[in-house]
């Protein structure tokens, strides 16, 4: 068998195949439940053990190795395993900023343009088009008028 470890997580579930452990096992690894852990390597020549150290310093072994090669091998392939899985996650959190930025640029500048257009005006959009009617005594924008006919009231 070519691999001495394969290592994937699926979903919250860290899943370990030892093939080159004594004996062969295959391990699963709730990371949802045990969120709080340190991968750990002990041993001397011949007696190696990859497993769990817990935050209170509890040694948990999971899998034996005869050959250190073997043993670091299996640590740096869990390693890798557990890098890419959280740089996957932080991946969906810096999506979700993102969004969030874009979303807050293009309301800022809904904000703005309007703030702007009622500040200067808009005669473009407030002018009626060439050859519509406007309603009866209703004041021509954009037109100086004296002060007497805009204070006057409609007529009837």
């Amino acid at each position: 068998m070519n691999k001495k470890t394969e290592a994937k997580c699926n979903g919250d579930m860290l899943m370990v195949g030892f093939h080159g452990a004594n004996p062969p096992l295959i391990w699963r690894f709730d990371l949802e439940r045990n969120h709080s852990f340190t991968l750990a390597l002990q041993g001397d020549e011949g007696e190696w053990e990859l497993g769990i150290t817990t935050p209170k310093g509890d040694f948990y072994p999971v899998v034996h190795f005869v050959a250190r090669e073997d043993a670091e091998e299996a640590f740096a392939k869990v390693e890798k395993t557990l890098a890419r899985r959280n740089a996957g996650m932080s991946g969906v959190v810096k999506a979700i900023i993102g969004l969030a930025l874009v979303a807050l640029v293009v309301f800022a500048g809904v904000v703005g343009f309007s703030l702007y257009v009622n500040a200067h005006g808009n005669t473009a959009l407030s002018t009626p088009l060439a050859g519509a009617a406007s309603a009866p005594g209703a004041m021509p924008e954009g037109v100086p008028l004296p002060a007497d006919q805009v204070l006057k009231p409609p007529a009837p």
